[in-house]
Parts: C-alpha cells; sequence; structure tokens
C-alpha cells in the first residue's frame, strides 16, 4: 500500500523514455521511434501514451514579446489501456508525419517531442526529446536561390499566421529575415523577410522589402491589412528551380525599391 502511494506522487513510478532512429527531420517527412516504458516498484494503469510534436512561437503578454508552446501534433500511441507490472518494459514504436510548415532549427526557432503517460490517480510521467528540423527540397530550392542573390540570414521567428492566410495550413509560421550581403541591393534596402507556405503540392512565398529598419513580425502585421510591400510568390513544388525563383525574387525587389 505504502508502494502505491509513493507512486501515485512519481516516487517509484512507471517511467517513460522516447528513443528517436534520428532526430533529424523535413517538413513533409516523417520522424520515427520507439517509446521505452519501465514499470516502478508497482503494477500500474497506464491510459494513453501521448506523443506531443512541439515548437516555440513568439506573442506578446501584456504588449511584451514572450514564447510559448505550440503543439504542432498530438498522437495517441494505444487504443486501450494496459498494465505496466513493476521493472516491466514495454516497446512501442510510432511514426509522426511531419506537418509542412513546421518551423525550421534555425535561429530563435525550437522544436521538441513531448512523450507522456496518462496513468489515473498519479503524476503522469513524461519526457522529451529534441529535434532538429532541416529544410525540405522545395524549401532548400527557395533558400539556395535568396542566399544566391546575395543575402544573409540574419534572425528568425515563428508567430501566429492571421485567419485568411492558413487556408488548411498550420495556424503558425516562421518569418525569416535576411540582410544584404554587399549586393547591388545592399545601399537600396536593411532587410528581406519571407514566410514559406507549404502543402503537398504548391509552395507560396510571402515577400516583404524593406526600405528602413523596423519592429521584429512586420511582416505578420501586414499580412493583417492590405499593405502593397508584401508580396506573394505561388509555385508547383513539382517544377521548382531555383534559377527561377532567384529571377522572380530579384524582379520582384527592383519592383519594390
Amino acid at each position: 500500500m505504502f508502494k502505491k502511494l509513493l507512486s501515485s506522487i512519481g516516487v517509484g513510478a512507471a517511467t517513460v523514455d522516447t528513443r528517436l532512429a534520428d532526430s533529424n527531420c523535413q517538413p513533409g517527412g516523417q520522424l520515427n521511434g520507439v517509446v521505452h516504458v519501465k514499470g516502478g516498484n508497482v503494477e500500474q494503469s497506464v491510459d494513453r501514451i501521448y506523443i506531443f510534436f512541439n515548437t516555440l512561437y513568439k506573442h506578446e503578454v501584456n504588449d511584451k514579446p514572450t514564447y510559448s508552446t505550440f503543439t504542432i501534433e498530438k498522437v495517441s500511441l494505444n487504443e486501450a489501456p494496459f498494465l505496466i507490472g513493476p521493472n516491466e518494459v514495454k516497446e512501442i514504436p510510432f511514426t509522426i508525419h511531419v506537418p509542412y510548415n513546421t518551423p525550421l532549427s534555425v535561429s530563435q526557432s525550437k522544436s521538441w517531442i513531448e512523450t507522456g503517460l496518462d496513468i489515473a490517480q498519479a503524476v503522469d510521467p513524461k519526457d522529451e526529446d529534441a529535434i532538429v528540423v532541416k529544410p525540405n527540397r522545395a524549401q532548400q530550392t527557395v533558400l539556395d536561390a535568396i542566399d544566391a542573390i546575395g543575402f544573409r540570414l540574419k534572425k528568425a521567428d515563428t508567430e501566429m499566421l492571421p485567419a485568411r492566410h492558413r487556408s488548411g495550413r498550420l495556424p503558425i509560421a516562421q518569418e525569416l529575415e535576411y540582410s544584404p550581403n554587399g549586393t547591388r541591393f545592399g545601399r537600396k534596402l536593411d532587410e528581406l523577410e519571407v514566410v514559406l507556405l507549404q502543402d503537398e503540392t504548391s509552395l507560396d512565398v510571402l515577400i516583404q522589402v524593406d526600405k528602413s529598419v523596423h519592429n521584429l513580425g512586420s511582416l505578420f502585421a501586414d499580412l493583417t491589412g492590405t499593405d502593397e510591400s508584401t508580396h506573394r510568390l505561388s509555385y508547383d513544388v513539382s517544377d521548382l528551380t531555383s534559377g527561377r525563383i532567384q529571377q522572380d525574387v530579384e524582379r520582384l525587389i527592383e519592383r519594390s525599391l
């Protein structure tokens, strides 16, 4: 009885450890791993095993910028409760689809996997594992084009996307801020702000050309209005080329200056 009481407050209770096959992933790809559940000092009933795919997003609280957790996806790994005996080990493999528009792991952007056990009348054990989100082929094509023009990534933040720009996508989006790196645009603009919105077949590139420095997140602010300095380039991912994007972005910048 005493052991059961201790386990209910987390002492000698079941533990969880998620082991990823590879911590690297891409938007639109998959993340594979195995959840290891080890029993504690007494038998316990595990109602659910949850996998949370989390990231950080920036927003304001009392007019001050802060970062909070956003759950991109929540997956239940078991359909029915199960018992885990003392020191017993169970292994549950999983595959999670990485949603398009998951923030890339650059600058301030961080994502991780959180695993939780739902145990009735007890402290729920959990485990966190960092992941590295790398650009998929379509995204890398855009990033290569911007690099080729002569821009350097300065910072990146993830914010809530205005509802009219979601179209079934995630409600968050990552803004990439670039500064000119000794190019012909260096004396004409301060920064280039880019948001990539992708689904299975298409990729939209939202671009704002800034001729004067202003606060972070201005592209998101402008998306809520009708600012003409924010432009949208739309592509089919099946015929995306760096040369085409480079030409389109250069032409857009020149028209905006």
